[in-house]
């Protein structure tokens, strides 16, 4: 009877832990924006541009042509290189951030670069002419997304399709100066 007792009380004790443990390791460690490799999380740095400009600066002598705005961001691949063509990223928000305008779920954006010998380089304009200008990301930059919402400032993003091999950044930015990137192989 007293093993029985002993053994009802220890199970009772233990349980809660490991169901705390489970639960803690399938939410990520701090705030950010990370990614899991197997069990290991694997935080995005963030990342901001390094320069910027104009492209196509001679367009502008030709009446009714515009030139493209470039952001540029320094190295020429992220530190975090992923194999999973269709990873899930959890992003994490510090409870002051929550629903703040423009840091919502509903903000968040994954635009792919242009790969350089020694930076990457984001075009933020499109359009050759005054007529066809856009401001914005192009549809080709922006693959498609699933955003889904875990418990408050916590939610995944998952590519609705297969990325193709290149640098990534997610981002909150319309304006793309800053996000946590990522390549994938």
């Amino acid at each position: 009877m007293k093993t029985a007792l002993f053994l009802l009380i220890a199970f009772c004790t233990v349980l809660p832990v490991l169901s705390q443990d489970n639960h803690e390791d399938s939410v990520p460690p701090s705030d950010g924006v990370f990614y899991r490799d197997g069990k290991a999380w694997k935080p995005l740095q963030q990342l901001s541009m390094a320069g910027g400009g104009l492209k196509h600066v001679g367009k502008m002598f030709v009446p009714g042509l515009t030139p493209q705005m470039v952001w540029t961001f320094r190295g020429s691949e992220a530190p975090i290189q992923i194999e999973d063509r269709r990873p899930t990223f959890y992003v994490r928000e510090a409870p002051v951030l929550e629903n703040i305008a423009g840091r919502s779920e509903r903000d968040l954006v994954i635009v792919r670069f242009d790969k350089k010998k020694d930076h990457r380089e984001l075009q933020t304009t499109s359009g050759g002419n005054m007529f066809t200008y856009k401001a914005g990301f192009s549809k080709e930059r922006l693959p498609e997304i699933e955003v889904k919402k875990v418990a408050d400032g916590l939610f995944t993003v998952t590519p609705t399709q297969y990325l193709k091999a290149g640098e990534y950044m997610l981002t909150f930015s319309a304006l793309g100066n800053s996000g946590y990137d990522f390549g994938i192989k």
